[in-house]
């Protein structure tokens, strides 16, 4: 070779290795990733954070995240399946897990996820949630339930020295908190916040959604009836509330327990309010709390499904990963392994939440945004006045009934 030749090729390493693009590692594969985690600048950056650890420990693999507006998230979903252009992992919530994977959107993971060593730590409910028809479509993200949340400091000055712990006893308290400019009980009583408020009801009077029209039906409606429009004891303006809603009052002090979930804590520690949770009263079933969150699933589509199960098992298995998306994303602890884990106490109230884990139900099905509207509906003209629980829940079973066949 020349001397110029040479000089020349010394030149080029020097550009490449200055400033140049280094080359593509052999085999480098780029994964498509969609969320909607980016609610808080907190929650971004925890999934930034972790898409950018995998990337640093895995070079060979690009993961190029879009983080989509939640309003717009399952309708975008819902297009990409159509399409044909899924991305290779989401994350979704469990309630539209069935009807991703009824609609053949995602990829079915029971080969890989029943011979995965992680899968019996996570608790039953947990696993329940990432599954249809017996066969498992996702792998747990971020798991939340609901608690009865009070003011302790108005419950002190009303002579109340513990939380109510029986449907008796929340009507009575929530009753006796209900002041001038004060209410005793609030909670969301609009839309899907509805139906995940009210559903805890029915099963802790014994019902199913395939039992609504049923006595246990009649008795849950009865009781929320009483509490909202007999007693006077929650506001009809939550009609129009949302979880935030209910939350804001209770921050201003207007509202002295709430129904509402973990996504609730940043706010009303940052208010600086005496506060603590509880599980939710039990009724003649007992105390049952609603499951919801997130799951990661992979598109059915995806041409690296290997590689895709592999990102999602390292965040998963990984405790610091783990750890790092339960205060971020005020997410609770939901293994086994880490319901007592100190890292996962991001909060003193933490366990009071995940204690109801064990035995809290996930969301119905692969028609679930159906039949959530059948539910809403139903409670929403009893709160409103407008159907006796008799008649809203015998409305709702005929709705419900082609929905559940």
């Amino acid at each position: 070779m020349s001397v110029r030749a040479l000089l020349t090729a010394a030149l080029l390493c020097a550009v490449a290795a200055c400033g140049g693009a280094a080359p593509e590692p052999v085999g480098k594969v780029t994964l498509t990733w969609w969320d909607y985690l980016d609610h808080s600048p907190m929650a971004d950056e925890a999934v930034d954070s972790l898409v950018e650890r995998y990337r640093e420990a895995h070079p060979e693999v690009e993961i190029e995240r879009t983080a989509v507006p939640r309003a717009e998230f399952d309708a975008r979903l819902a297009e990409a399946a159509g399409a044909g252009t899924f991305p290779d992992i989401a994350a979704v919530d469990v309630a539209t897990l069935p009807g991703l994977a009824a609609r053949d959107a995602i990829l079915d993971l029971t080969p890989r996820f029943s011979s995965w060593g992680v899968k019996d730590q996570f608790l039953g409910p947990v696993r329940d949630s990432v599954q249809h028809d017996g066969k498992f479509y996702g792998v747990p993200l971020r798991t939340s339930t609901t608690a009865l949340l009070y003011n302790r400091e108005l419950l002190k000055a009303a002579g109340i020295d513990s939380p109510p712990r029986t449907w008796d006893e929340l009507r009575a308290t929530a009753k006796a908190l209900t002041a001038e400019g004060r209410w005793g009980l609030c909670f969301a009583a609009t839309g899907n916040d509805l139906t995940a408020n009210f559903l805890p009801f029915l099963w802790q009077a014994g019902g199913e959604v395939k039992d609504i029209g049923g006595a246990a039906s009649v008795q849950a409606l009865s009781f929320v009836d009483g509490v909202v429009n007999a007693d006077r004891s929650t506001p009809t303006d939550a009609l129009r509330w949302t979880n935030s809603d209910a939350e804001r009052e209770f921050v201003a002090g207007r509202c002295a327990m709430m129904i509402n979930g973990p996504w609730s804590i940043p706010a009303m520690n940052q208010a600086g309010l005496d506060w603590v949770s509880a599980p939710l009263p039990a009724g003649v079933a007992g105390s049952v709390a609603p499951l919801g969150g997130e799951a990661w699933v992979l598109g059915r589509g995806g041409q690296h499904a290997d590689r895709a199960w592999d990102v999602l098992t390292w965040l998963a298995e990984n405790r610091d990963n783990a750890t790092e998306f339960g205060a971020a994303l005020n997410a609770l602890p939901n293994r086994a392994d880490t319901i007592d884990d100190p890292g996962w106490q991001w909060d003193p109230n933490v366990p009071a939440f995940a204690a109801q884990l064990p035995g809290a139900r996930p969301a119905y099905g692969p028609k679930y945004p159906q039949v959530s509207e059948a539910i809403w509906t139903m409670a929403h003209q009893v709160l409103g006045g407008e159907r006796s629980p008799t008649d809203a829940a015998g409305d709702a079973r005929a709705k419900l009934e082609p929905l559940l066949r």
